[in-house]
């Protein structure tokens, strides 16, 4: 998992945590009915909004954000640039043999070696990043959803309880129950909502953002490599897509010992 992630939900778990035993009685914050409202009305109006499998896709996109991060960008650029010098030493056939793991860039070389034009190559590669950026933004969707939801059904059930509360003046022995649905709910609404739902959709957001960085610069390698690009150019043209702390400074440079253009 993400270190960033991971500290904060255990800080915010933590906390909250603390100021629930400090009290001395944490068993009465583990209110049956006030969490089967949120909850049961969370997933319930989760899967109206969107189809099944969707949700079930948003929760595996979520996963991979979390567990898994995208390659550093400095590292993407000298590898596309070894491609290149590769491909620039020994010909387009010899990265058959030299395939990189990350399938966006592997699928794209393919195209490159396959001698596909390089619209058809462009049109392909784009076709996929947008369909990348499209599952991103329904897990980012499906995740917001729930944000809104998680308060609105804490509401709820405090409106219920409100009402059973009113219903209950006779009964003494009915209040405190009401009185803990009431009060509950809308605390147990508020931490899905804030400490949940809405980290994992910003999370999924910068995660889509990085992703999508990483796969232009992808296209824009495998572009380069099509086109014979001297290695040097290409770092060059690949480092304008970085941060000038990201950018890959070495030599490619034929004066000093690079490939000849």
């Amino acid at each position: 998992m993400d270190r960033g992630t991971f500290l904060g939900f255990l800080l915010g778990i933590g906390l909250l945590a603390f100021a629930i035993f400090e009290g001395g009685n944490a068993q009465s914050f583990l209110h049956a009915k006030s969490i089967i409202v949120v909850v049961g009305g969370i997933v319930a109006s989760t899967f109206i909004r969107f189809p099944f499998s969707n949700v079930i896709s948003s929760f595996a996109v979520a996963s991979r954000a979390f567990f898994t991060r995208p390659q550093n960008h400095q590292d993407l650029v000298t590898l596309l640039v070894g491609l290149s010098m590769r491909a620039k030493r020994e010909g387009l056939l010899a990265l058959e043999n030299h395939m990189p793991s990350n399938k966006f860039l592997a699928m794209g070389l393919n195209l490159v070696v396959d001698y596909v034009e390089v619209d058809r190559v462009k049109d392909i590669l784009n076709a996929e990043i947008q369909a990348t950026l499209d599952r991103h933004s329904l897990g980012q969707e499906t995740f917001r959803f729930i944000a809104q939801a998680a308060p609105s059904f804490g509401m709820v059930g405090t409106l219920i309880g409100m009402v059973q509360l009113f219903a209950s003046t006779d009964d003494p022995r009915k209040l405190a129950a009401a009185m803990a649905l009431s009060l509950l709910s809308t605390l147990w609404g508020a931490v899905i909502a804030y400490l949940f739902a809405l980290p994992i959709a910003g999370k999924l957001e910068i995660r889509s953002r990085e992703e999508a960085q990483n796969k232009v610069l992808m296209l824009e390698g495998i572009l380069g490599i099509q086109s014979e690009m001297h290695p040097a150019r290409l770092e060059e043209h690949l480092n304008a897509f970085l941060a000038p702390s990201q950018k890959v400074k070495r030599s490619l440079s034929p004066a000093k010992g690079g490939f000849g253009a």
